[in-house]
């Protein structure tokens, strides 16, 4: 899913119509932290994507997910990285989504 969220844009849309980001939010808590990797990496490759993915990762609740790994997992720090890195393109864009308030409140 990783690689595919890292292709063309349809390939990014065809991710988003069959469902799989839902699925990819709640593999953010896996007690795996590979697992948890490569869902942050997904979400991260779907939101750098565009404004309009960046906006239906947001609106899936990736926040709150996110910033639990960044703020509280220290069982790899290539996850941690990689966690930011999404944030980062959370953040894309020139209007931020209103979902970027729970980060600076």
């Amino acid at each position: 899913m990783t690689n595919v969220a890292s292709g063309t844009s349809e390939q990014t849309q065809l991710i988003i119509n069959n469902g799989a980001v839902p699925p990819l939010v709640a593999l953010l808590s896996s007690p795996s932290p590979e697992v948890r990797e490569q869902a942050v990496w997904a979400l991260g490759n779907i939101a750098g994507d565009g404004a309009m993915f960046r906006d239906y990762v947001l609106q899936s609740g990736v926040m709150e997910p996110l910033l639990a790994i960044i703020g509280h997992d220290s069982s790899s720090l290539n996850l941690v990285r990689n966690a930011i890195w999404t944030l980062s393109n959370l953040c894309r864009g020139k209007n931020p989504p209103p979902e970027w308030d729970i980060v600076t409140n």
